[in-house]
């Protein structure tokens, strides 16, 4: 297959779009009308250049580095925004899901609060490679540094994580 089809996109937007608003629910602090914003215009994009994907890749690597751009953008955007209001970005951070226990709950948000404690390169690193759970070689080829760079970048997300969990205690 060389180029997508519409019948490709009818199964693949299913399958993906879940996934991909996770992903931006995560990375912009769980900001739920921006990240639903962000799934549709990655399927846009998707669509407007499906020309660009290369089947010789999974298609999850393709649509993560597609989706890790717009994030790119939207915190460019976000940060003009923020100087002309001459104020900070507070994201909803607010997460319910209905299904877990309220221990479980305080946890998730604990972790999610930690991980957006991280540095950027560490929290897309982590986010990619532990929460979508792609491999190493397709964190590096989304995110444009060597697979060494993820192996580390990951290992710090890591320590600091384990350093804010002990610090909590």
């Amino acid at each position: 297959m060389t180029r997508l089809t519409a019948d490709d996109f009818n199964r693949l937007y299913p399958a993906y779009a879940r996934r991909a608003q996770g992903f931006f629910l995560r990375m912009t602090g769980y900001d739920q009308a921006l990240a639903e914003d962000l799934t549709q215009e990655l399927f846009t994009r998707l669509w407007e250049h499906r020309d660009a994907y290369d089947p010789a890749h999974p298609f999850a690597t393709w649509m993560f580095s597609v989706a890790y751009n717009l994030c790119k953008n939207a915190y460019r955007h976000q940060e003009v925004v923020e100087k002309a209001l001459d104020g900070p970005w507070h994201p909803s951070a607010d997460y319910a899901a209905e299904d877990v226990t309220f221990e479980r709950q305080q946890l998730k948000e604990q972790l999610a609060a930690a991980v957006r404690r991280l540095p950027d390169e560490q929290r897309e690193v982590f986010l990619l490679r532990y929460e979508e759970e792609l491999s190493i070689a397709d964190v590096a080829r989304i995110l444009g540094i060597p697979e060494g760079t993820v192996k580390s970048r990951a290992a710090y997300a890591l320590k600091r994580l384990r350093e804010q969990f002990a610090d909590d205690k």
